[in-house]
Parts: structure tokens; sequence; C-alpha cells
């Protein structure tokens, strides 16, 4: 294993650290039912299939749950809104069907993402999912992907976690079920728009007097002089995370770090990970006419397995 660190500016050592969680994301609302009456008829057919196989499986210790991860555009990781849009209402339909299992509800998984500051396309890997959902609970979870095919909106519905059904002859090769519905202009349109995104901006830092701006404001940008790679969590490893955060800094005028404020997080610990690193950095601090200040830089932290 190996990271890749990149530091948007130059990098900081902190003393403190605060996550700003008060926003409310806008994009995050969620989404007025545009499905036809034949498409959500789909939906609910691939849901009663689903819950069947769950059904199926071969699950002694414990009443089974699964949750519902937002559907992806293609390929894992990769949002949209039409794809938060259909898990919620696959969730929905998915519970309506559920019997000897129970079906989590969505809204913990984006109390999760607001929580962390990220989102489903952190979530790069069939793994991550399936350690997440667990994370919250879940026996397994459900994953969808999505994309157009033959003017209509083509959908795989993948169940991972549960392992083989009681019938000793089919071992569950495959747990995908495909439906399709009807590809309007409007859904398209929400296919390719990005799905909800929990993050936060530098303007959401407040005011701070005394604290300039890294390679602004007159003042030179801070240079780190130690300033280690962090670790992987345990459970980022074996979901095989990959992707950035990104931070906030303060570096004092005594080449420390201070006020660490969270813009974008990483899942599975993957934060509190990175955090615990820059704890340790040291920096020859900013400098303005001749003198060492207080500046504010961001700083991405890149994590990679090799």
């Amino acid at each position: 294993m190996s990271l890749c660190l990149a530091s948007l500016l130059k990098p900081l050592r902190p003393t403190t650290y605060f996550l700003i969680l008060s926003a409310t994301v806008a994009s995050a609302q969620s989404f007025d039912p545009t499905l036809s009456e034949s498409d959500n008829a789909n939906l609910s057919s691939s849901a009663s299939h689903i819950a069947e196989r769950i059904r199926e499986a071969n699950l002694v210790d414990r009443k089974p749950s699964v949750l519902v991860i937002d559907f992806f555009r293609g390929s894992t990781g990769t949002s949209s809104k039409l794809g938060t849009m259909l898990a919620d209402q696959f969730s929905a339909s998915l519970a309506q069907s559920s019997i000897d299992f129970t079906v989590m509800s969505r809204e913990m998984l984006k109390v999760y993402f607001t929580k962390e500051l990220t989102t489903a396309e952190d979530l790069q890997s069939t793994e991550a999912c399936l350690y997440l959902g667990r994370q919250l609970g879940a026996t397994g979870v459900v994953i969808g992907s999505i994309y157009l095919e033959n003017n209509q909106i083509a959908v795989r519905i993948h169940l991972e976690g549960f392992g083989p059904p009681k019938k000793s002859g089919d071992l569950f090769r495959s747990f995908d079920e495909f439906t399709r519905i009807g590809a309007t202009e409007e859904l398209k349109a929400m296919l390719f728009q990005r799905g909800p995104s929990y993050f936060h901006t530098p303007q959401d830092i407040p005011d701070e007097p005394g604290v300039l701006r890294g390679g602004a404001d007159g003042a030179s940008m801070p240079t780190c002089i130690y300033c280690p790679d962090p670790q992987y969590s345990d459970e980022a490893r074996k979901a095989k995370i990959k992707g950035s955060l990104q931070v906030s800094v303060v570096v004092t005028p005594d080449g420390k770090a201070a006020s660490i404020y969270v813009l974008k997080g990483a899942p599975l610990g993957l934060t509190a990970q990175a955090i615990k690193a820059i704890q340790t950095w040291q920096f020859r601090p900013a400098q303005k006419d001749g003198k060492p200040v207080a500046v504010r830089v961001p700083i991405e932290v890149s994590f990679w397995l090799f």
C-alpha cells in the first residue's frame, strides 16, 4: 500500500479542528416523483424479485437488513439526481415487499454523508458500498447502475452481502435484476446532473481577525518541513477506498497549524486518519513584510492503494 499526498497550496500542522455541519445543502433535497405508472410498476416488480432473493439467502444468525445505496450512472461512484431518486423509490418499494427482513431508511445514509462531509461518489467499488452499509448496521446492500440504451433508461440492480440461497443447487452466481424506464427529457436531464453534495466551501468558514490568506493579502505561502503521509484505516483499506479530502488550515507564525476545517471528507475513517497525520506536520511560516504571519490555506489529501 502507498499513499499519494497533494496539497492545493502548501501544508500545515494543526492543534484543533472543526467539522462544519450547520449548513443545509439545497442539492440534498428530495425529488418529486417523475416516473410514469408503468415505470413505477417495473421498479416495484424488480423490488419484489430482490426481496425474494433476500428471503432465499442462507442467513441464520439474525433477521437480515438491507440498505439501498444511491444508483450510479454507469460505473460505481458516478452520482446523478436520477440515481438518487430511483434509489429512494426502489427502497420504498422494497420496504413494501419485506416480510422476513428489514429495509433500512435511506435517511441514515444521508445523515452519514452530512456528518462525514462525503457523498456516494466516494463509494467507488462494490466493497466500499458493502463496508459502509455494514458500518451502518446493514447485512447487505442494494447497488444500482443506470444508463441510456435504445432511448430507454436501463437499470441494473445488484444485491451484495447476502450468502448463497437455501436451495443447494443454485449458488446465486448473479444477484442482478434488470428493468427499464422511459427516457423522458426530464429523466435524461436528471441522469446527467450530479447527485446531492454535502460538502462545504471556504465561504462557510467564519471571519478570523488577524488571519491572512496564503499567497494573497501580501502574504507568502507557508512551506512544509515535516509532512508524513496519513495512514489508511483498516475499514478503508479492506473496502479499497480511494479518493481525496479537502481541509482548510491556519498556519500560525510559529509554523504550527490550528483551526482545521473539513470542507470535503472521506468515508470509513479516512478523514480522522488525515487529521491525525496533519496534526504532526511542521512548517516554515508565511511572511509579510519580512515577518511571520498567520495564514489560512487549503490542503487536499489523496488516498490511493497500489
